[in-house]
């Protein structure tokens, strides 16, 4: 349960925050630019809800052909143990200080709410990681680990190369650029909130990006963050994409909403000169039953 709240808190971050998109596919090729064979691009969504994989064989047939493996961040038990000491507020610092009586109050429900927690249990926890305490609870027929986890375990058992487009330490310094205020608004408003993940999560499984981005850049703090936790990351992972791709045929997996838009990593990935065009992806049948 540690672990896994602690992949949760990353990768929960920018579940919110999406950009425009032109095209609805969730699996991308990459060749051509003097690339190594052909590599994939894949948009996951950082959950274990089984509603959100239920293409997961088909995607790890892709992945299987692929030499090298890439996602946001390395996933090895020792990237994992440094990123829980960076969640952590600054020594003497702790949110029961840091909030109002009142406000306090509205987190510690939220979080009882949602999670079923004491939030007296996290009073050490930066503010934004709250959130993803909402995430942690296992549902009956979850899967075992979020999809980026799924992912990972099966390049690092099959011997594959494993990358981090981004360091730890990047991603826990997103951490402190999300105001407390935002945190305090999604507590405040968790039922509008489920309704919204619903939404996301239908159409996330429809590969529609385009509902997606109008779902959460109509939020204030979602235009507010998008430059921070989107625009100048695409950047970044196209950056450090490329030389793989020119070394490697790799299986690429990042947060869904870094592909699109006229600064997103597929767009990046095509003007550096590659070709990235969308695959469709099959459920598999074992999952067939469970779709509402």
């Amino acid at each position: 349960m540690k672990h896994q709240t602690i992949r949760l808190i990353f990768f929960s971050i920018c579940l919110f925050i999406l950009p425009e998109v032109k095209s609805q596919s969730l699996l991308w090729k990459i060749s051509g630019n003097g690339s190594n064979g052909s590599s994939y691009l894949y948009g996951t969504i950082h959950l274990t809800d089984p509603r959100v994989f239920e293409w997961k064989d088909s995607v790890y047939g892709v992945m299987d052909r692929c030499e090298a493996y890439a996602g946001e961040i390395e996933l090895s038990m020792g990237n994992l143990m440094k990123a829980a000491g960076m969640l952590l507020l600054p020594e003497g610092q702790t949110l029961s200080a840091r909030f109002s009586e009142a406000d306090y109050q509205v987190l510690a429900e939220g979080i009882k709410s949602c999670s079923g927690f004491d939030l007296a249990l996290f009073d050490r926890l930066k503010p934004p990681a709250l959130v993803s305490l909402c995430f942690s609870k296992k549902q009956p027929g979850d899967l075992e680990a979020t999809v980026d986890e799924l992912l990972y375990q099966r390049a690092a058992t099959g011997g594959k190369i494993t990358y981090g487009i981004e360091s730890v330490e990047e991603q826990a310094a997103l951490l402190d650029e999300i105001p407390d205020h935002y945190v305090l608004d999604y507590f405040k408003n968790l039922n509008q909130q489920h309704a919204e993940f619903e939404m996301l999560i239908k159409a996330y499984r429809n590969a529609d990006l385009d509902s997606i981005e109008h779902l959460i850049t109509e939020e204030e703090s979602g235009v507010m963050l998008n430059d921070k936790l989107i625009r100048i990351r695409n950047h970044r992972m196209a950056e450090r994409i490329i030389p793989m791709v020119l070394k490697h045929s790799v299986f690429i997996a990042i947060g869904s909403g870094h592909l699109p838009g006229s600064e997103g990593v597929i767009t990046l990935l095509r003007k550096a000169g590659f070709e990235v065009v969308p695959l469709p992806l099959q459920v598999s049948q074992n999952f067939m039953q469970v779709l509402p």
